[in-house]
């Protein structure tokens, strides 16, 4: 759980980091408003605030003209894609890294070196259920959408 002074400095860093923004509006409803109003709150977290928040984030976010309709309604459950859903990318690499290595392998060095070798593989790092916690938020921060829909499978 969130430390109640560390949620306070979150919600008022405007370089909060975004992941910690969700945490803390989970853990911590009564931070909801708080949350919305910061720049680094996403939109799928205003989402998920203005149908879940407390009254007082979902007035604060409708302020602001958001509301859970306004965002094509409450939030549905889906289907995670299968790994049949995904696409292989053709690896292009020098180094002789395979799509089959990128999505199997538990040698931690391995998958940094294909991370950064192997660009090309980066998507199925991030299916690779063996790839470290830093590794994936940092391939969560590359804004690609293969990569984007890779990690979304994870959860």
């Amino acid at each position: 759980m969130v430390d109640y002074d560390a949620a306070v400095a979150a919600v008022q860093d405007p370089n909060a980091d975004p992941i910690l923004l969700a945490k803390i509006a989970y853990e911590n409803p009564e931070f909801g408003a708080n949350v919305a109003v910061n720049p680094r709150c996403y939109p799928g977290l205003k989402r998920w605030i203005a149908e879940f928040g407390d009254e007082r984030a979902r007035e604060t976010l409708a302020q602001y003209g958001f509301t859970a309709e306004a965002f094509g309604g409450p939030v549905q459950d889906q289907e995670a894609p299968s790994q049949a859903a995904f696409e292989e990318p053709v690896a292009t690499n020098p180094y002789g890294f395979t799509a089959e290595q990128a999505l199997t392998t538990t040698d931690q060095m391995q998958i940094a070196q294909i991370a950064q070798y192997a660009p090309e593989l980066r998507a199925c790092i991030a299916r690779n259920p063996n790839t470290y916690p830093a590794l994936i938020e940092w391939l969560g921060q590359l804004g690609d959408p293969a990569i984007n829909a890779a990690l979304a499978s994870r959860q």
